[in-house]
């Protein structure tokens, strides 16, 4: 069912009903918002899911309309007309029946004040793309008219022409007679060109740094070329550059905002393209033949391949749904979506490329095959180890040339190096070099933490951790964490104040606790401790206070996981802040609790744990709220809590 609210370029907003609840007698919608694009052949819109998947509340007093719409299927396109005289922020929406135009209105014109009639529409646009030197030009319909923004418009183009590489958009200006880059969509008008300006790639750099010779260093050639390096100094010289370097394998990208369909043969695009053109002129479905649809599905697979091999539901929908989008002749009759056939395809299809993967050895699937599962385990679909979080490098292939045993000599290399001191590039390249290696070991072997805490102990370091949850999700870890929590501190303390019982009495000591520090990170700590407990979880059995360092040690070897804090008595700031897993106490010396669980999180993804039972929802809310990291699915707490703080 879909409801209207708001207006854009004076026709209305669709949203679609998630759910409906009623709080003190009030209806509320709990919706998600639509793109919508008016087809005038069909006389009405044809409905998209919105790209942003924003989820919003709307009361029934807010409504333009408080008549509910029901979408249809028409050729595999969901459409909705409008049936009702509603009025849409000073303007009149009147749709005079199936298959009219929405005519907009201003109230307080002249024009109608003297009953004249006074139309408006989005008129659809047709602008000319220019590529390169001027040679390759092609034709671009904005059916829905010009975009607001530049961003939608450089998506626009992105998605129509499928484009891979990064470009920006000039437009001809006709003051000057020339192109001018791109800054307001205003500046766009209909029968207009734009160029697109392709963005070179950043030119690899390389860092040189300085690294005391080993026995497995094979010595510096004494050449020419060389002469001037070895003069100068006997040690090695290494460098890492961050492109195309045989040794930077995290080469894995995190899942897009909007998948684009990629080229197929020129064969299937030349015939793909004979039949949409049949789909625009007669509305004619093509239903392609084996050879055909095997070449599309090997082309998303192997496309979707860059992201992830174990893709979830959504993914396979969104794939399917932008290549109905890409090419329409491709939209299935008889489903409500119109894609729901490509997407099982897709699934079958990407459930037999891990299997040639595993043939040919990959970790990531190899790793899932009966001969590599424990004993008990003998089954295909039982304890499958995949990202589960949201992981973009969860397995990588090893470094161009390297082996297992030549990253075991690094491993064995990287403990001398961390005895030594002001070490720290080294160290840097050394882990990075190893990545693979200790991700195999992680999560093929599932060893003990105390026992890989003295294999890797470089690991178990700040600095190290955050690099390590970048390379493992290609985000920054903490810079990310403080920036969206404090962004969001704001609106969560409003929310949190709002809990009442004795779980919002205990809230309210904690905020008036942070409202009274000075200090960033206590009132950074003190709203944590809050959200834990507006979660319905306990603070105190996992942020652990001591008084003496007797008192932490008898109680860590029966913790799981926690975070805990020494403070003597009569001493205000703590003696130490460290975190504990297993039983061990893996780090110390933390400077703050905030930064203790930053930490934490980052272990977590490092080491492929699970999130403890006891603090799930917290976990999840920083996962998938302040990370953004896979934030599809949520449980309903945090879809609750979520709803609340993008109201």
């Amino acid at each position: 069912m879909l409801i209207v609210h708001g207006s854009s370029d004076g026709l209305p907003k669709f949203n679609e009903i998630i759910q409906l609840c009623i709080v003190k007698d009030n209806p509320i919608f709990i919706v998600r918002g639509v793109c919508a694009w008016y087809r005038e052949h069909y006389g009405g819109f044809e409905l998209s899911e919105s790209p942003t998947r924003e989820v919003g509340l709307i009361e029934l007093g807010d409504l333009e309309d408080p008549y509910p719409l029901v979408e249809y299927i028409v050729a595999g396109l969901r459409m909705v007309i409008l049936k009702r005289f509603f009025l849409v922020k000073g303007l009149k929406v009147l749709v005079l029946g199936t298959g009219s135009i929405p005519l907009a209105l201003n109230c307080d014109s002249p024009l109608e004040r003297s009953g004249q009639e006074c139309l408006t529409m989005s008129n659809p646009a047709v602008l000319r793309v220019i590529f390169g030197d001027g040679s390759d030009s092609r034709k671009l319909h904005m059916v829905s008219g010009i975009p607001k923004t530049v961003d939608e418009v450089h998506d626009l183009v992105k998605a129509s022409f499928r484009l891979h590489q990064e470009f920006r958009l000039q437009y001809m200006d006709s003051d000057f007679n020339e192109f001018m880059n791109l800054t307001s969509a205003s500046e766009i008008q209909n029968m207009g060109t734009l160029k697109v300006i392709y963005t070179p790639l950043e030119e690899p750099y390389i860092t040189l740094y300085t690294v005391e010779p080993t026995a497995s260093s094979s010595p510096v050639p004494n050449t020419e070329s060389s002469s001037l390096a070895s003069s100068s100094s006997d040690a090695t010289l290494c460098t890492s550059t961050p492109h195309s370097s045989p040794e930077v394998h995290t080469s894995g990208l995190s899942w897009p905002l909007v998948f684009v369909v990629p080229k197929f043969s020129y064969e299937a695009e030349l015939e793909l393209q004979q039949k949409n053109t049949e789909f625009e002129t007669k509305g004619t479905h093509f239903n392609p033949g084996p050879k055909l649809k095997g070449i599309i599905l090997d082309g998303l697979a192997q496309e979707m391949m860059k992201y992830t091999k174990y893709p979830k539901d959504y993914q396979c929908e969104e794939v399917a749904a932008a290549l109905t989008k890409a090419h329409p002749c491709l939209g299935q009759l008889g489903c409500k979506s119109g894609f729901s056939g490509w997407k099982q395809s897709l699934k079958y299809k990407m459930q037999n490329y891990r299997t040639k993967l595993g043939r040919l050895g990959h970790p990531e699937i190899r790793v899932n095959s009966l001969k590599h599962k424990r004993e008990g385990q003998g089954k295909s679909a039982a304890h499958i180890k995949k990202p589960r979080k949201a992981e973009v490098n969860y397995i990588p292939l090893h470094p161009k040339g390297e082996t297992e045993d030549s990253l075991e000599s690094e491993r064995i290399a990287l403990l001398t190096e961390v005895a030594k001191r002001d070490n720290e590039a080294v160290i840097k390249a050394k882990m990075e070099k190893t990545f693979s290696y200790r991700r195999q070991e992680v999560v093929n072997q599932r060893p003990r933490i105390e026992d890989f805490k003295n294999r890797w102990p470089a690991l178990f370091e700040q600095s190290e951790v955050n690099a390590e949850f970048l390379r493992v999700t290609t985000k920054p870890l903490r810079s990310k964490f403080l920036s969206q929590f404090d962004n969001f501190t704001v609106k969560l303390m409003q929310i949190l104040q709002n809990k009442g019982g004795v779980k919002g009495q205990r809230i309210k000591r904690f905020l008036e606790m942070a409202d009274s520090c000075s200090n960033f990170d206590l009132r950074r700590e003190c709203v944590l401790r809050s959200l834990v407990v507006y979660l319905n979880e306990d603070p105190d059995a996992f942020f652990k206070e001591y008084e003496s360092t007797e008192e932490a040690e008898g109680d860590i070897t029966a913790t799981v996981m926690g975070i805990y804090s020494i403070r003597s008595q009569g001493h205000q700031e703590p003696d130490d802040i460290g975190v504990e897993i297993e039983g061990v106490k893996v780090m110390d010396n933390i400077s703050t609790i905030i930064n203790a669980f930053i930490v934490l999180f980052g272990l977590i993804y490092a080491l492929d744990l699970a999130y403890p039972d006891s603090m799930k929802y917290t976990f999840e809310f920083v996962q998938k709220i302040l990370m953004n990291l896979d934030g599809h699915k949520l449980n309903v707490k945090i879809q609750q809590l979520k709803i609340k703080l993008f109201a």
